[in-house]
């Protein structure tokens, strides 16, 4: 993966990523869903998460997110996603410099409700969710949802 290589140091980088869950042996009998919330729990704070943002989206045991902040922190949170033994499958779909933020530092947020993925996959002829097929234009549009749920509304005057 090696976004170091890629990327001067210090550089802003977005990138999307998408992994499965791994309900193994451990899984809890009560539903896939507290298996999810143990993957979304927060986890401890360090440097790196202060300086990053996102937006994630997860149903149907797959996860996508998008990360952007500096290149090191970046490349650390992707590679500590991919060696967690709560997902499998890695794949990471893009990743790009960017100029500005899309995402404040610090977060990362669910994105995107049911009605919206379902019309972004119609748009791309999907049927179902599936972010291993996701192109970066996909991701452009999957993006844009945030900032779609960010807008705030119109005021009358």
């Amino acid at each position: 993966m090696n976004l170091t290589d890629r990327f001067k140091p210090g550089a802003m980088v977005r990138a999307a990523f998408c992994s499965e869950a791994n309900f193994s042996h451990w899984a809890d009998p009560r539903g896939p869903e507290l298996e999810v919330s143990r993957i979304l729990y927060p986890a401890p704070q360090s440097l790196h998460f202060q300086v990053l943002g996102g937006v994630f989206h997860s149903g149907d045991r797959y996860y996508l997110q998008v990360i952007e902040g500096p290149v090191e922190s970046v490349e650390w949170y992707l590679m500590r996603t991919e060696h967690d033994p709560r997902h499998t499958r890695f794949h990471l779909i893009c990743a790009d410099a960017i100029e500005q933020r899309a995402f404040r530092p610090g977060t990362l947020r669910h994105v995107g409700t049911h009605e919206q993925l379902h019309e972004l996959h119609r748009q791309h002829g999907f049927e179902a969710f599936d972010p291993y097929r996701y192109s970066a234009e996909m991701i452009a549009a999957f993006v844009g949802l945030a900032a779609e749920t960010t807008t705030e509304p119109a005021r009358a005057s």
